[in-house]
């Protein structure tokens, strides 16, 4: 029997409160957010058509769900699992979200002990002081079962009271989120939308615009979205670049509006190119180089094959960084640690512009006032993903008056690649 056909929510509630108190240091303002979010559960798995999770991390450093919703056409784990434990090497992107803030999008998870691989997207839960207090996932099975119009109809066969429950979930989001009623007026944003309409230009507000006045450039029409189906397009407006996912709103079958999700990639796209301009250098250096000389001008590790020594190619770049920054009794040290990896020449490009720069920013902020500190690079391999994170023991965002996000970080600075 599923979860819902045996506890009320009072039931769900008390359970999620008695775990986070018995388990955890968390306020009791951060339990009633985590309840907050936990009734939610339902509207996002219908969404997204798949399970959803709340996790929290134990007092000894692992991950537990508190909150569960079982989509009855996925229900990946057949059984109840509140109060369970996760592996750190099951689930990675849940740990990096609980530990360091970091959000994964489409990732491969493992979940009961091995049994099933699916893909999941993770968000980290933040409390009013910005402190991590938990994780949102929700997981399925097809990575392509997403492009069905979105149903909005409960386990029950009821119209949940969407537009009352999902501000507190999508909240919690780091994309932007619109949802627009039949009539085409948004009903719904968080305050990413907000922050992106303003940036290309939009003031007053979202929620109570209609689609005409907020539609993009390269969006459909609302005709052409609202009668069924999901569209995923890019859209570029000025210097800014957005991956946007368009989704019918059904309730039996009948348009109630639709859901738009917003995902800035500028800074993406930036990095892209310049990797690209760097790559083209590299490639015009080797065809200029004498052969004889070509060896030398190749990274360590760099094979017939095209393959480079990551963390070969890595040490050399911060040994660069960290001497174009020492001076008198500097003694700030570096470390790489973890595993071998072997990169495409241009994966091994992307990778090193990022380090470089995260590098750079510590150097620049991190150890304001101090002559010897330490930065921490840890490389991690999986089947289709590898995960590198630059970490450092400087004074912290705040004392180090750099940016948010930029060197002196109390937390650490991760990213995901594809090793294919």
């Amino acid at each position: 029997e599923k979860m819902g056909d045996i506890l009320t929510r009072a039931d769900r509630d008390r359970n999620l409160e008695e775990l986070v108190r018995t388990y955890t240091d968390l306020s009791e303002s951060d339990i009633r957010l985590l309840l907050d979010v936990s009734h939610g559960l339902p509207f996002v798995g219908n969404l997204e058509s798949g399970d959803t999770y709340i996790n929290v991390l134990t007092r000894d450093g692992r991950s537990m769900v508190v909150a569960q919703y079982r989509h009855p056409d996925c229900d990946l784990y057949k059984r109840d699992i509140i109060g369970e434990m996760e592996r750190r090497e099951d689930e990675p992107a849940v740990y990096r979200a609980l530990e360091h803030g970091t959000s994964g999008r489409g990732l491969i998870g493992i979940i009961d002990s091995g049994k099933t691989v699916v893909r999941h997207t993770v968000s980290p839960i933040f409390n009013e002081q910005r402190k991590v207090i938990g994780s949102l996932t929700y997981e399925y099975l097809n990575p392509d079962s997403d492009t069905e119009p979105i149903r909005l109809v409960s386990a029950e066969g009821e119209m949940p009271p969407f537009a009352k429950k999902m501000d507190k979930v999508i909240s919690s989001l780091q994309d932007g989120f619109l949802i627009f009623d039949e009539r085409g007026i948004c009903t719904l944003s968080n305050g990413r939308t907000e922050e992106l309409y303003r940036e290309i230009g939009c003031t007053g507000g979202v929620t109570g615009k209609s689609y005409r006045e907020l539609r993009l450039e390269g969006q459909p029409e609302w005709e052409e979205i609202a009668a069924g189906g999901t569209l995923r397009n890019e859209i570029q407006i000025g210097r800014y670049v957005f991956d946007e996912t368009i989704s019918a709103v059904q309730e039996n079958g009948i348009s109630q509006g639709i859901v738009i999700i917003l995902r800035d990639k500028t800074r993406i796209r930036q990095l892209e190119d310049e990797i690209e301009y760097r790559a083209a250098l590299v490639r015009e250096v080797h065809h200029r180089a004498d052969p004889q000389h070509e060896r030398d001008l190749r990274p360590a590790g760099h094979t017939d094959t095209e393959l480079v020594d990551v963390g070969q190619m890595l040490s050399r770049i911060i040994d660069g960084v960290l001497g174009g920054y020492a001076s008198g009794d500097s003694r700030i040290e570096a470390e790489i640690r973890g595993d071998r990896l072997m990169f495409p020449e241009l994966a091994a490009s992307t990778v090193a512009l990022i380090v470089n720069e995260l590098v750079t920013n510590s150097m620049k902020y991190a150890f304001h006032g101090r002559d010897h500190g330490k930065i921490e690079l840890t490389m991690e391999s999986g089947e289709e993903i590898a995960w590198f994170t630059v970490e450092d023991d400087g004074c912290g965002m705040e004392k180090s008056g750099g940016e948010r996000g930029r060197g002196g970080s109390t937390l650490p600075e991760t990213m995901s690649i594809g090793t294919n």
